[in-house]
């Protein structure tokens, strides 16, 4: 075999097995912020014109009767809090936290806690809280239905404050409204402050980001445990605190002067703020709208907003082969009901696209085996001389219109497409916990068994068994070895992945036989 074979295979080899550990300490970060605040506290006071941190002084504590409202859709129940219209927790209804385990997932607990979505106002530099009255105590929405959830409050300064959430039993995003009225005799001014805050930054076990996440300036920015605070005040799409699989976000409707400011005060700890001032002259009111989303990161729920809230699942540097794969595998899941049946059918699309690739591979392959002793003896006659050699060898290949690394383009060709699916298996929520049968229970998990790992080894030692190769006996030794190395090295690998090896070993000792068997291939 030809030493650019060799050195494709290899790399190839490389390239797969050292992938999923390389993402877990480098993972491609957005680095260019929009602007970067100062880390120091001083600074920190001097954000852009109408913006702030969220640490301000506050105005002294007072023992509040906090009242709670449950809202009950099929997708999740939520309990809000009176104290500042926050969310205090929100169950995901279709998502638990381990397989098997009937504890659902509290998103409240992972990119949104300490009673997020609050609204509070900036009165001269005093931070105030409203203690709202809430329209309802208990909402429950069934099918397509459609309900409101209204709070009404007042600030020191006299202004009034309602904020409504408009809530669609079919959706993670809830509508929201902020209206301020000023009832009083004199012109007003305040800021209005949303803020999330989550216990997580940086990265996680995996690799994959977790904290602050923000979209402006058509710049997607992912904030590093390591840049303190971040702040913007212009062409904001959304912002919001993020996990490889859940986010909460707020993404702006009015079209107002917004602010926002993202924060990683600790090793543990994010905040994110999005900030808009009110000015009311007297008599005059305002009303700002915006989505509020905390869920899951499902492709097509985030692509359905059309405000690039799908940037937010972490595909990393195949994301344009992988975003097609996932949309592919949740169209064939949604008539198919199985995910590994859909990651089946995808494998049979990608061998018959990769076809007419594969059979010039093979009589490429093919005639390189039948050239072996032209070759042997140009290597024998200029063994002393290896430019010489390798300008001769060159001219044989020319002359017998032969590609080299001819026959190992599919494997090449097929790293891109591993990668992907690698990504979509680890960071789509679609896949997370999918069943497959019998004893895969998880696509996104290792096979705990190791028999499809063992079978995919099997497959390709068959394979290699099929394919034309040198006839160096050393050659043939090592290159039967790639299928108990193949073997080791997808041990540990997603089931959902080790599926679409095997699938595609299976497809391609049938494409060798056929091709192989055609009187076409065989006066070739």
């Amino acid at each position: 075999m030809d030493k650019k074979v060799w050195i494709a295979l290899i790399l190839s080899m490389v390239v797969i097995f050292f992938y999923p550990h390389l993402i877990k300490w480098y993972y491609p970060q957005q680095p260019t912020p929009i602007e970067k605040a100062a880390e120091t506290a001083p600074a920190m006071q001097q954000t852009l014109p109408g913006a702030a941190p969220a640490a301000q002084p506050q105005q002294p504590e007072k023992p509040v009767a906090e009242e709670l409202t449950t809202v009950e859709t099929p997708l999740y129940k939520a309990v809000f809090s009176n104290v500042g219209g926050a969310i205090k927790s929100l169950e995901l209804k279709n998502y638990h936290q381990e397989m098997n385990n009937p504890r659902v997932v509290n998103a409240a607990q992972k990119v949104a806690i300490q009673n997020s979505f609050r609204s509070q106002f900036d009165l001269n530099g005093v931070i105030e809280t409203p203690v709202f009255t809430p329209s309802s105590a208990s909402l429950k929405l069934d099918a397509a239905a459609k309900g409101e959830l209204t709070y009404a409050g007042s600030l020191s300064n006299g202004l009034t404050v309602e904020k409504k959430f408009i809530f669609s039993a079919d959706s993670y995003f809830i509508n929201t409204e902020i209206k301020a009225m000023n009832g009083t005799k004199t012109a007003a001014s305040v800021r209005s402050d949303m803020i999330i805050s989550a216990p997580v930054s940086g990265k996680d076990d995996t690799g994959y980001h977790q904290g602050p996440i923000v979209k402006a300036n058509d710049k997607l920015v992912r904030q590093a445990d390591d840049e303190r605070t971040l702040s913007g005040n212009s062409k904001l799409k959304w912002l919001g605190l993020e996990d490889k699989y859940f986010l909460a976000a707020i993404i702006p409707v009015t079209e107002t002067q917004f602010s926002w400011v993202t924060e990683v005060p600790g090793a543990a700890s994010s905040r994110a703020t999005l900030q808009f001032p009110v000015n009311l002259a007297p008599g005059g009111s305002v009303k700002v709208a915006l989505n509020s989303f905390l869920g899951p990161k499902e492709y097509d729920t985030l692509l359905g907003q059309k405000a690039g809230l799908e940037e937010a699942i972490e595909f990393g540097w195949f994301d344009w082969m992988a975003k097609p794969f996932l949309v592919v595998l949740n169209f064939f899941e949604k008539y198919l009901g199985n995910y590994g049946i859909a990651i089946i059918v995808l494998t049979v699309i990608i061998k018959i696209l990769f076809y007419p690739l594969t059979k010039k591979s093979l009589q490429s392959m093919r005639d390189m085996q039948k050239m072996q002793p032209q070759m042997a003896a140009v290597k024998e006659k200029y063994k002393n001389d290896k430019e010489k050699m390798n300008k001769e060898l060159m001219e044989l290949y020319k002359r017998h219109k032969i590609n080299p690394v001819g026959g190992c383009l599919p494997m090449v060709l097929q790293i891109p497409v591993f990668i992907a699916l690698y990504e979509v298996l680890y960071v789509a929520i679609e896949l997370r916990h999918a069943p497959f049968f019998l004893w895969i229970t998880d696509l996104s998990a290792k096979d705990p068994y190791y028999i499809t790992p063992v079978l995919m080894g099997a497959t390709m030692f068959l394979q290699q068994k099929m394919t034309p190769t040198s006839v160096d006996p050393a050659q043939q030794k090592i290159m039967m070895l790639m299928p108990v190395v193949f073997t080791f090295m997808f041990l540990s690998f997603p089931a959902g992945l080790v599926l679409y090896w095997l699938v595609n070993n299976v497809l391609s000792i049938g494409q060798q036989y056929f091709i192989y068997k055609t009187p076409a291939t065989a006066k070739a």
